[in-house]
């Protein structure tokens, strides 16, 4: 009976089933392209609401950008292997992230919507900023182990 491999899975003897690390996410060009998408949209929903940018533009914007970005972001530092399931984690993972951001503001009587916003900003930034290090030295770690 033959076995179909699965592209997610790294079956190199050692490797234990374990997904297989991305090439720089698996991008051709060699970007991690997730991590920078959530890095700029950080940045532009910011501008959007410092700049008070009125209308549905802002609204939809970081309503959406909170509900996806920051959880996602964490997600992807796992590896799930399957995009659905981490898009699905990802978004209940955003949720549970505000409201645990909306609670601490609330106990250190602190609550301004402009601070979790940024608070949510944070979390997402450095988890992708934690993807793009994280690839960028398996990328050297693969490019010096490659015979010359």
């Amino acid at each position: 009976m033959t076995q179909i491999a699965d592209p997610g899975i790294d079956a190199s003897p050692g490797s234990l089933g374990q997904p297989a690390p991305p090439s720089l996410t698996g991008s051709p060009s060699g970007l991690p392209w997730s991590a920078l998408v959530t890095l700029v949209a950080g940045d532009a929903v910011l501008a959007l609401v410092l700049w008070d940018v009125p209308g549905i533009l802002r609204t939809v914007s970081v309503l959406a950008y909170l509900a996806v970005a920051p959880g996602l972001a964490c997600v992807r530092l796992i590896r799930i292997p399957d995009g659905l399931t981490r898009f699905v984690v990802g978004v209940a993972l955003s949720l549970a992230l505000g409201v645990l951001v909306a609670q601490g503001m609330l106990q250190l009587h602190l609550w301004s919507p402009l601070l979790g916003i940024v608070t949510l900003t944070v979390i997402a930034s450095l988890a992708a900023l934690i993807e793009l290090g994280r690839d960028v030295l398996h990328h050297h770690r693969r490019r010096r182990m490659e015979p010359a």
